[in-house]
């Protein structure tokens, strides 16, 4: 069993623990169970390659980033809307090379309020967003910095560094 793999057992059971709201033994030896089974039906059945070079630590703690980034997104979205907006829908670039953080950011944005992925292919998102009715159109750059940025540059920071062979 790797170490990613201890990690995101222990984190399934927290949140079965959470979930079921029982401090109780045999509940937590049930999420214990059913974690331990979860990750060895993932290992056998999914290409757990693509997800390797990930640090599980980082990425728990990019849930709390995110969950902040939904709460402040959502005053901005109420904005709009109380303002008047318009729905637009834009393709941006990711820098992200690794297909499971990719799919974890095209999730990331549709979570948050007044964006969603539309399409993901490849390096390029489809995006719909919420924009001032009266807005002027902006390039997609710089549409694309202010819609993903911040979370593809958090995201990137879960990936570890690959070790150069010399």
């Amino acid at each position: 069993m790797t170490r990613n793999s201890v990690y995101l057992t222990i984190l399934l059971t927290v949140i079965w623990v959470i979930l079921t709201e029982s401090l109780e033994l045999w509940s937590a030896v049930a999420g214990l169970v059913i974690s331990v089974a979860c990750v060895f039906f993932c290992h056998r059945l999914l290409d757990m390659d693509k997800i390797s070079n990930v640090s599980f630590l980082k990425l728990f703690l990019y849930v709390f980033y995110l969950i902040v980034k939904i709460y402040l997104s959502s005053f901005t979205a109420i904005k709009l809307i109380i303002k008047g907006a318009k729905a637009d829908i834009v393709k941006v670039k990711t820098s992200i090379d690794n297909d499971f953080l990719r799919v974890m950011l095209a999730n990331s944005i549709t979570l948050t309020p007044g964006t969603l992925s539309l399409e993901l292919d490849e390096d390029e998102l489809t995006l719909l967003w919420l924009r001032e009715t009266n807005g002027e159109p902006q390039a997609p750059e710089k549409i694309g910095e202010m819609l993903i940025g911040k979370l593809e540059r958090q995201l990137a920071k879960t990936q570890k560094r690959r070790k150069s062979v010399t």
